[in-house]
């Protein structure tokens, strides 16, 4: 089995899928996207009631392991959103009470089950942006079901995602390549000086690329 060798990893409307894309195309990577849509449209659901919280978790864990492991079947795949960042979303659903205790415990069976078989990328890349511009995002790009969520769902979650790093390192005994990204600049993707600084940056952990 080969390793993944990117994952990005932020909250929602953070900037992942742009910077995703951004090294895909500079560095050659395959992408395989964040699968956040399935047959029964559990995401829409759960931001009209929170009762869809457990599965529509459940389905994101799974989704995401098969992702995952489809794309280690070869040492050339960058990862958009991984389990880990999962179960932030996961434990903050518990803590708003969206989750009962043997629904949350049933979760982290199954999380530490299948966490045994992932293996550790070659560099994790937290985006990070500030909520302000987060919540600009969101109502920029019109997605209804997350416009109804609300401001304290999503400042919630950008709570949530404060610590990630510390976790990760938790996750993975603390053997952990990570870069942070702060996309706090909307001009970001239209600076070349700025987006050569990051490319360079990520090139030190592949340098055949």
């Amino acid at each position: 089995m080969g390793q993944i060798q990117i994952i990005v990893e932020g909250m929602t409307a953070s900037g992942k899928s742009t910077i995703v894309n951004l090294l895909a195309e500079r560095l050659g990577f395959k992408v395989m996207p964040e699968e956040f849509r399935d047959s029964h449209d559990l995401l829409s659901r759960f931001h009209h009631e929170r009762r869809w919280a457990f599965p529509m978790q459940l389905n994101f864990l799974v989704t995401r392991f098969a992702q995952y492991l489809c794309a280690s079947e070869e040492d050339n795949y960058i990862l958009d959103r991984s389990i880990f960042g999962d179960k932030v979303y996961a434990a903050l659903y518990y803590k708003k009470g969206y989750f009962h205790d043997s629904q949350f415990g049933c979760y982290l069976t199954l999380y530490d089950s299948l966490l045994r078989y992932v293996k550790n990328p070659k560099l994790l890349i937290l985006v990070r942006c500030p909520f302000e511009e987060i919540m600009r995002r969101i109502h920029l790009r019109g997605r209804q079901d997350e416009i109804d969520a609300g401001e304290e769902y999503w400042r919630s979650l950008y709570d949530a995602y404060m610590p990630f790093l510390d976790f990760v390192k938790s996750e993975t005994q603390g053997e952990l390549n990570y870069l942070e990204l702060d996309l706090s600049n909307p001009e970001f993707i239209n600076t070349p000086s700025m987006i050569d600084a990051f490319i360079n940056d990520v090139r030190k952990y592949f340098p055949d690329r």
